[in-house]
């Protein structure tokens, strides 16, 4: 028996080699730019700034920043700024500016239409944009293409608040949208601590992207945006209530950033992405979809739509998301991916299949350590996944956990198996209520068993909810080590960030191991 010495010596090696902050992370930071020797606009008190002062020194370009004294302010644009060069614009977390309901707030350009023009960086950082009307495409921010050589503008977005901006429809075009920011053949777009709630667009009710490069998003908030076009493409748009992606050989990052009570009419009230190629993918990590409602009858998919290209998602939840199909998450075409410490949880399909997600049968997807509990498919079947017979699905350590569906006469975990079985995968129930008859196996090897999954995800740590399992659970323990067939690894971590010990627990949270006491380190 060890020690008290001991014992505590061996937690804190642990705690060297497993702290949460190292879980392996592709996520790129997005920091503030310095405002030493900038520009000062304003002399400290509300309303000592004039657009046109503003203008001017936009016209200059360099690092300005706005004082208007100490208290939050608002400037009300009178026309519409205009940045064509390299400028740092610093609100101070102070300044908001306003479109006051009636224009655009800023417009970005690249005045040089030569292929070997320099890049241009703007910067917005520290400051607020709100009740901005922009046409149909930008309500609050719009970087054009128009003659320009493409990929020449870069914009980061750092500490901002987007709020009640509108990019209205005027049925010229299904790309149309942007409530906040719409930004066209962009070389990157950088956003970071950002807040965007209650805009809205017919595409991308708070942001979209149209043939931009390199996209990546971290620790931001997307909530209550509204993709308010219809019938998709072609049609008016109505794609994603909050962030829109289309374009090839583009990279999307997001990490870290939750999607909450977004709205659309069409795909992806979450986020909608388009890709045309494998050069191109999407990546999550420590996101959470939650409350994203797909509203109209036609069309489908509420926390996210993906089509087309490779994508991944780790330690990510997708919570009582609603569509007509496709609740949580839906994958189409040629769209290899995978999904490790995933949580799905009340997620509904209102009128089709697939309450938890829809996926791809024409592309190799690998599903590890995820619990797929608690979604319906009201008036059909496959409350948990939906997927074609001729899948390239595989499975592992996966559990299945009261998934239902309106017909008791078809399979409520999945509608058709797993492909590949990697073993490790629980599911439950094994009859349908009803007298429906029983499931099918998601894998050959499934387990049938109450793993005593929770009715509701909760914040049990870590930066996404999970549903935690009972000390009883038949979950411990049951997973397997290497997902057999694959070069998928388990995660060395749950999606808390909790590092898993022993023998694998199957879904995506790892019982705690009952020597670590400091899981949430030292107080």
């Amino acid at each position: 028996m060890r020690t008290p010495r001991s014992r505590l010596q061996a937690l804190c090696a642990a705690f060297l080699f497993f702290p949460l902050s190292a879980v392996a992370s592709f996520c790129e930071p997005v920091v503030e730019e310095s405002t030493a020797g900038a520009t000062v606009l304003g002399n400290g008190t509300p309303g000592s700034i004039s657009t046109a002062q503003l203008q001017t020194a936009m016209d200059a370009g360099g690092v300005i920043r706005l004082d208007q004294g100490a208290a939050p302010s608002t400037l009300t644009v009178t026309s519409t700024l205009e940045i064509d060069r390299n400028v740092v614009l610093d609100g101070g977390g102070l300044v908001t500016l306003s479109g006051g309901g009636a224009r655009r707030i800023l417009s970005i350009v690249n005045p040089n239409p030569a292929a070997d023009a320099p890049q241009i960086h703007v910067t917005l950082q520290n400051i607020g944009f709100v009740d901005a009307s922009g046409g149909d495409r930008g309500g609050a921010i719009y970087k054009e293409h128009d003659y320009e050589y493409p990929h020449k503008v870069n914009l980061k977005l750092v500490n901002c608040e987007f709020h009640d901006n509108v990019a209205p429809l005027d049925g010229s075009s299904q790309d149309d949208g942007g409530g906040a920011f719409y930004g066209e053949l962009l070389n990157r777009i950088d956003i970071g601590n950002c807040r965007f709630e209650n805009n809205s667009g017919s595409n991308g009710g708070a942001v979209y992207s149209l043939g931009s490069l390199r996209l990546n998003i971290v620790d931001s908030v997307f909530e209550r945006n509204h993709a308010t076009g219809s019938g998709g493409n072609p049609g008016s748009g109505g794609n994603a209530g909050a962030l829109g992606v289309d374009g090839p050989g583009r990279l999307v990052d997001v990490c870290r950033t939750r999607f909450v009570d977004n709205g659309s009419n069409a795909y992806g009230a979450g986020f909608f992405s388009v890709m045309y190629d494998a050069q191109s993918r999407t990546r999550f990590e420590d996101v959470e979809f939650r409350g994203n409602v797909q509203l109209s009858s036609g069309q489908h998919s509420g926390g996210a739509y993906i089509q087309g290209g490779p994508w991944a998602m780790e330690r990510v939840s997708f919570i009582d998301n609603e569509a007509r199909g496709y609740g949580g998450l839906f994958v189409a075409g040629n769209a290899p991916g995978t999904i490790r410490n995933g949580t799905f949880s009340g997620n509904v399909a209102r009128t089709g299949l697939g309450g938890a997600m829809g996926l791809s049968s024409d592309a190799p997807i690998t599903i590890v350590n995820t619990t797929i509990a608690n979604n319906v498919a009201t008036d059909a079947f496959a409350g948990g996944i939906a997927i074609g017979a001729g899948n390239q699905l595989r499975l592992a350590n996966t559990v299945f956990a009261n998934n239902s569906g309106g017909n008791i006469y078809v399979n409520w975990a999945m509608n058709n198996p797993a492909a590949f079985d990697g073993g490790g995968n629980l599911q439950w129930p094994r009859q349908r209520t009803g007298g429906g008859g029983a499931e099918t196996a998601v894998t050959a090897s499934a387990t049938f068993v109450d793993a005593q999954i929770p009715a509701v995800a909760t914040d049990n740590g870590g930066h996404v909810p999970t549903l935690a399992l009972p000390a009883g659970s038949a979950a411990r323990d049951a997973g397997v080590a290497s997902v057999s067939g694959s070069t998928v690894a388990v995660p060395a971590a749950d999606a808390r960030g909790s590092p898993r010990f022993g023998a694998v627990d199957s879904g995506s949270f790892e019982y705690p191991d009952p020597n670590w006491l400091f899981l949430d380190g030292f107080e």
